[in-house]
């Protein structure tokens, strides 16, 4: 009964009140959180389940998306119970004349663990070696935290950190892009799949267009207080839907055609003279 009630939609906000904010979730923001937290388990079920269908020295790509569909997962549903938040007063006055509006910290740090997840993935699809991608990675993170120290910012300072994150994501795009489209033509030079190069471009735009989205979210929302909460949630919760859930999904599902080894991401195993012997 006392999970029943913790998880009931109507009972969440009295539960857990935003307190000391004039500028709060409402409960259909939670409604809502709930949807993507449920997207996000079940991404993460599925991605678990398939694994089992790839040898286990060949897992790379499903082990990084199921780490990042968890950590989707428990960040949602931190949202969703309205927890993982502080109040920061307002530089703008655009909604509801200002006053003190929630930031959900909770999202930064589920952003920080899952995102180079899937930046690694991205790639190591395009055959990059693993100091590019640790350095992808690595940009991923400073966009992310220049985010979150910028929503926690009341003054005008906020837009110097959510520069120097734009910069990092600037950075970050080139490599994905230019350094990774010419990896991976080279890649299916040695390859039987020269459709991975058009595909892996697909991917790219997509990522390049949700990840530029982010930064109009943030100006939005915690950056300029022109939308509620419920809406911020709205739209950081489609961008996130659509980068883990769909678009990593393409990407794992297309993993399946590369040469783990010849990627150098397979994973060591006893077994590996016997392939037949390792599939468990």
């Amino acid at each position: 009964m006392a999970a029943t009630r913790l998880l009931s939609r109507n009972d969440v906000l009295d539960v857990n009140p935003s307190t000391g904010t004039n500028i709060s979730l409402v409960s259909h923001g939670s409604d809502w959180y709930w949807t993507a937290f449920s997207i996000m388990v079940v991404t993460a079920i599925c991605y678990a389940a398939t694994s089992f269908k790839v040898p286990r020295r060949e897992r790379f790509f499903h082990y990084t998306s199921i780490a990042a569909a968890i950590f989707a997962s428990v960040t949602y549903f931190s949202l969703a119970s309205n927890l993982g938040w502080t109040g920061v007063e307002t530089e703008f006055s655009h909604y509801q004349a200002g006053g003190i509006r929630q930031v959900f910290y909770a999202r930064y740090i589920g952003w920080f663990l899952a995102a180079p997840l899937l930046v690694m993935n991205i790639a190591f699809f395009s055959g990059l070696n693993w100091v590019t991608a640790l350095f992808m990675a690595a940009l991923t993170e400073v966009y992310v935290v220049c985010g979150l120290i910028a929503s926690l910012v009341p003054s005008s300072y906020k837009f110097g950190y959510f520069t120097m994150g734009a910069c990092a994501w600037i950075l970050l795009f080139v490599n994905i892009f230019f350094v990774g489209m010419r990896s991976i033509k080279t890649l299916n030079a040695a390859t039987v799949e020269p459709k991975l190069a058009s595909i892996f471009r697909s991917i790219v735009a997509g990522v390049g267009l949700i990840y530029s989205l982010y930064p109009i979210a943030w100006g939005l929302s915690e950056g300029g207080n022109v939308i509620s909460p419920t809406s911020e949630g709205v739209f950081y919760g489609v961008l996130d839907i659509m980068a883990l859930p769909v678009l990593n999904s393409i990407l794992l599902f297309y993993s399946r055609k590369l040469d783990i080894d010849e990627l150098g991401i397979g994973i060591p195993s006893a077994t590996h003279a016997s392939p037949e012997k390792n599939t468990a």
